[in-house]
């Protein structure tokens, strides 16, 4: 009689490498904190809200009115969760209805700008990040 080799199939340790690469492949899918403090420096909001989101940035005093401080959400107007932020971003925040009528519906009608150029995903990072701003 004869023995046969039995194939378990692959290497149990590749078997971890596969599941931890799907881990990690997932993970980059999600909102993310530290992504979101990159892109609010990359996009211009640290310009007018501050590093620390008090309203304080260089380009503060130029604006008709003083940024949002991102530090308090009592005064966010539309919601301080993630998902609320995130859709201010898109959406971007009107001011006072222009007087000038070829100017309404414009770029010139916002105080603070649309973000839509970015995708949901970055949104949502920006947003966990101004989250995290919260009471500092």
């Amino acid at each position: 009689m004869r023995a046969e080799t039995v194939t378990l199939g692959p290497h149990p340790v590749l078997i971890l490498v596969i599941f931890w690469l799907l881990v990690l492949a997932a993970c980059s899918h999600s909102p993310s904190i530290n992504q979101g403090k990159v892109l609010y420096r990359e996009n211009g909001c640290a310009s007018c809200h501050g590093l620390s989101g008090h309203g304080d940035g260089p380009a503060a005093a130029t604006l008709p009115a003083k940024p949002t401080d991102l530090n308090n959400p009592a005064i966010f107007k539309r919601g301080s969760g993630e998902m609320a932020v995130a859709q201010t971003l898109a959406d971007g925040v009107t001011g006072a209805e222009s007087s000038i009528p070829a100017l309404h519906h414009s770029h010139h009608e916002f105080v603070m700008p649309k973000f839509d150029h970015l995708t949901e995903l970055e949104r949502r990072s920006i947003a966990l990040y101004v989250i995290s701003l919260h009471g500092y």
